[in-house]
């Protein structure tokens, strides 16, 4: 090859006769343990955090029918509680419009967060790995959001709306979101969903 004045020594003809084969690529070390590049099988932990995941979709669910069960005198009594509380005056009004939409609201978001659940459940099962932080972020909400609830509930009178059987369905979703965060994050889980990615 001719070099010409002011040309890059080290430029390759891109005409000349290439070797046969060409170079090997190195072997990806990006799935330990995954074998020749194939998928991991779903390791239990996962299969675990699918299954908690539609028990607590199922949880909302009831939540949902709860909410609709709960008597109108005991709703009312709650939303004067409440009123009361924060140190806002009791306006029957208000009081009135609360209980009438309280349990189809109740009823709606149980439906939303069900859905929400399950969706979760049947994503992360599949191994997306997106689903999986989408499901992280949801599930610490759940646990933060519930031990405020506790703070609230323990420290300002009339804040435990819903009752006890509310409370004890806030606590089990919550332990359910820590141990599903807990579960997705295992080191099988994680090999899982790199390889399906």
């Amino acid at each position: 090859m001719t070099q010409n004045p002011g040309q890059d020594p080290y430029q390759h003809d891109p005409n000349a006769p290439q070797p046969e084969g060409g170079y090997q690529s190195a072997p990806s070390y990006d799935n330990a343990g995954a074998g020749h590049g194939g998928p991991v099988a779903k390791p239990g932990s996962v299969g675990l955090a699918e299954k908690l995941m539609y028990v607590g979709g199922a949880l909302a669910l009831v939540s949902g029918i709860l909410a609709l069960t709960t008597p109108e005198d005991q709703l009312r009594q709650q939303v004067e509680e409440q009123l009361e509380a924060s140190g806002q005056a009791v306006d029957p009004a208000i009081v009135d419009a609360s209980v009438s939409s309280a349990p189809i609201i109740g009823l709606v978001t149980a439906i939303i967060i069900a859905a929400i659940w399950f969706l979760m459940g049947f994503l992360n099962g599949k191994g997306k790995s997106w689903a999986r932080i989408v499901a992280t972020i949801l599930g610490v909400i759940n646990v933060v959001t519930t031990l405020l609830s506790l703070i609230g509930t323990s420290m300002m009178p009339g804040s435990a709306a819903g009752g006890t059987l509310n409370l004890v369905v806030s606590l089990v979703s919550a332990v359910l979101a820590a141990v599903i965060v807990f579960m997705l994050w295992k080191k099988e889980s994680t090999a899982y969903f790199k390889s399906t990615s």
